[in-house]
């Protein structure tokens, strides 16, 4: 029997920056490949591919209200109701959006959340927001039949916090195209010859003091900043103001160009203070990119002891001048070395397809509990 899968929380899974919307472009046409028929509720603005089949996918515009603290509420709250009333199941992504996990279980629909990371800890959000997606932490753990964490540091805090034993999916990430480095349509840069972060520009990332310790560095290979600052204008503005030379802010790049500036870069830097289980440094590593990383527990999950030092750094908060310097100063043997150890460590331990496998899994235990209900 074809199980009618829902999938609610994002803003679309292509065309729209974000590691939520990137996992759902990579797990939704597996899980149609393994028999599921999925259908995805988009915020019509960032949904570039329109309504209809996608990939194997059946993509819907919803309306919402946007900006930074009504978006994902919104088209929630009208998404989520219209997705159990059609679906044998409804999968709801990210701790705002599971606020209305209860809804499908009061239809009578199997209900599976997956967590993304612990949103309230992020920066930008207010008291009263961070309230709300607290309340989402509780709801994610209270109401769904079955809820999905993808790194295993999320699953100890549920556990710790509310109780609640999940299920372990990480993320993996995607291959990349293998576009020559014009395709960046960045002048000036050379392969092998500068540093790269890609990812959302917010203050959780922490690029306020990867930006100092690179001006303290004294390297002369260039650091390419790219992403979007979406509803964080003000934070790139002030990244700006005290940005050193060297550095080079691009904007959000897709597709090839995107590709192209992991593929091509020298080291792959993330100093941020809070992630889920980060897709980027995945998808560099799956490169042979070797990454610097922020010591925190997400990037401990991608490069454990013992990698650290093999396919990459691990980088203590007061380390980043001196990691920025041992990389600019690394042979290119050594470099090339370690990112062959990265991608063989990826390769190993992250996958999509197991991803869709074991979210299928859930998938059946989640229609079984519902059916007990």
């Amino acid at each position: 029997m074809t199980v009618r899968v829902a999938m609610v929380g994002l803003r679309a899974p292509w065309g729209a920056d974000g590691g939520v919307e990137q996992s759902i472009a990579e797990l939704a046409p597996r899980l149609v490949q393994r028999g599921c028929a999925v259908t995805v509720y988009c915020r019509r603005r960032y949904n570039a591919l329109g309504p209809g089949m996608h990939h194997g996918v059946r993509l819907v515009d919803t309306d919402t209200h946007y900006g930074k603290h009504t978006e994902a509420f919104v088209h929630s709250a009208l998404a989520t109701p219209r997705a159990a009333l059609t679906h044998d199941l409804v999968h709801i992504h990210a701790m705002g959006p599971a606020l209305f996990s209860w809804l499908p279980r009061l239809a009578g629909r199997a209900t599976v959340v997956t967590v993304h990371g612990m949103d309230f800890e992020r920066d930008k959000w207010g008291r009263v927001a961070r309230g709300a997606l607290r309340a989402g932490a509780w709801c994610a753990a209270t109401f769904p039949h079955r809820t999905i964490v993808v790194g295993a540091h999320l699953a100890e805090a549920f556990h710790q916090r509310w109780g609640r034993d999940t299920t372990l999916v990480p993320n993996a990430g995607a291959e990349l195209s293998r576009a020559p480095l014009s395709a960046a349509d960045v002048p000036g840069l050379e392969a092998g010859r500068y540093l790269l972060y890609l990812g959302r520009i917010v203050p959780e990332k922490g690029l306020g003091r990867l930006l100092d310790a690179y001006g303290r560095s004294g390297i002369e290979l260039p650091l390419v900043i790219t992403g979007s600052a979406l509803h964080a204008t003000g934070t790139l503005a002030r990244l700006q103001a005290v940005t050193p030379p060297g550095v080079r802010f691009t904007g959000p790049r897709r597709g090839a160009a995107r590709d192209a500036l992991v593929r091509h870069a020298r080291a792959f830097v993330n100093p941020s203070r809070l992630e889920g289980l980060p897709l980027a440094p995945l998808e560099a590593m799956g490169a042979g990119v070797p990454v610097l990383l922020s010591d925190i527990a997400p990037h401990r999950e991608i490069l454990p002891d013992e990698l650290d030092g093999v396919g990459g750094w691990r980088v203590a908060d007061g380390g980043w001048v001196d990691a920025l310097r041992r990389v600019a100063a690394a042979p290119d043997d050594l470099l090339q070395m370690m990112g062959s150890m990265a991608q063989e460590h990826v390769t190993a331990r992250f996958s999509w397809d197991a991803a869709a496998d074991r979210t299928l899994a859930v998938y059946e235990q989640a229609l079984a509990a519902a059916r007990g209900d």
